[in-house]
């Protein structure tokens, strides 16, 4: 899957910035949200961009308004440390280049929603939501195995964790800056959460996975609307920026969950090996409590935990499990962050499953 890049064009006649600047987008370790072009001569800057549209401007010398008018915005590069604005569209020009170009991001998001199309050959993100009809199952531990897998693939993944009582502290330890602040603008001020994502949101440093650092809110979770939840799974959609969504639920029927399943291109839904977890699910199911219709076709169920033997009556339950993952007694042993850490079943067993689920849609598309 190939990621929508932002244009992002660098003028400057200071050689030195333009090969620092060069230099950390040519490495493939840094942020690979961006097409970069880099001038240093204003001439051939004007010959090589105009009339051809671009996203971004970066620059630190004046220029005449009709050679700006192909991009969708100029920020101007400051020498002045304490700049940064987003209303003047002004940032820092000599602090590390990774949060100089998260700044870039913020602006770009805030002033334009989302980004424009120049060449569109992003293919639609993938929304994954990981499901139980009952709690102790595995659902954090699996959907970010899952995430974990798909971002050793080299997949932009974001994990977004709407349980009540979330354990996400458990995985990601590194302390982070709060994300709280999301649910204001979920509220409040939504037109402008698309551009405060890239700020609002922080990255695991050992998986590369991007997510919200969340405080347990439960209130916060409870108050939840269809409309909020929506909104924001709309908003990680229109940011372009990921293959994968990875949405984490508790077993609650709350309309968060709902919402978040509706809005779900695929559900995980996991069972454990006994018959509360199957019961549970069944009476889901019967009626219809979580809103999921007649069409199931994007549920998969997935059972953990498998041994030798199964319940008295297992055989009884007509659920169609597309997968099994072996009870491994190592794990009893491990922290939740090591279980993820050194997991290489699990996420590429669910990896597998996404891609059976998109081969199986394409023949349907191709029948």
């Amino acid at each position: 899957m190939t990621l929508n890049k932002i244009n992002i064009v660098l003028l400057t006649k200071d050689i030195n910035y333009a090969n620092y600047f060069s230099n950390f987008m040519m490495n493939p370790n840094n942020d690979d949200k961006f097409l970069s072009k880099i001038f240093t001569d204003p001439e051939t800057f004007k010959a090589n961009t105009r009339n051809k549209k671009q996203h971004i401007l970066l620059t630190d010398i004046e220029i005449p308004d009709d050679d700006i008018l192909a991009f969708d915005r100029v920020i101007i590069l400051s020498e002045d440390q304490h700049t940064y604005s987003n209303e003047s569209l002004t940032i820092y020009k000599y602090q590390p280049l990774k949060e100089l170009l998260s700044q870039v991001l913020a602006i770009y998001y805030e002033a334009n929603g989302k980004l424009n199309p120049i060449v569109n050959n992003k293919e639609k993100e993938q929304v994954v939501s990981f499901y139980s009809g009952s709690g102790g199952v595995g659902k954090t531990l699996f959907s970010l195995c899952l995430a974990k897998h798909l971002a050793i693939q080299s997949k932009r993944v974001f994990y977004l964790n709407l349980e009540e009582l979330h354990t996400t502290n458990l995985y990601f330890k590194q302390e982070k800056p709060s994300s709280a602040e999301v649910f204001y603008y979920l509220r409040n001020n939504k037109e402008q959460l698309v551009g405060k994502i890239e700020s609002l949101k922080s990255r695991d440093s050992l998986t590369n996975i991007d997510y919200f650092s969340l405080p347990i809110l439960p209130e916060e979770m409870q108050q939840s609307t269809e409309e909020d939840i929506a909104t924001l799974i709309q908003a990680l959609r229109e940011t372009q920026n990921y293959d994968y969504i990875i949405i984490d639920l508790d077993c609650s029927i709350h309309e968060r969950n709902v919402t978040a399943l509706g809005n779900s291109d695929e559900i995980i839904w996991l069972l454990s090996t006994d018959e509360t977890s199957f019961t549970r699910t069944q009476n889901i199911f019967n009626n219809d409590l979580l809103d999921l219709g007649e069409d199931r076709s994007k549920i998969h169920f997935v059972l953990n935990k498998v041994s030798d033997t199964l319940f008295d009556g297992f055989n009884g339950f007509n659920f169609s499990i597309e997968t099994h993952i072996p009870f491994n007694s190592r794990w009893l042993q491990l922290s939740e962050e090591a279980k993820m850490q050194e997991d290489t079943h699990v996420g590429e067993q669910l990896h597998k499953l996404l891609k059976e689920f998109n081969a199986t849609e394409v023949s349907i598309l191709g029948s």
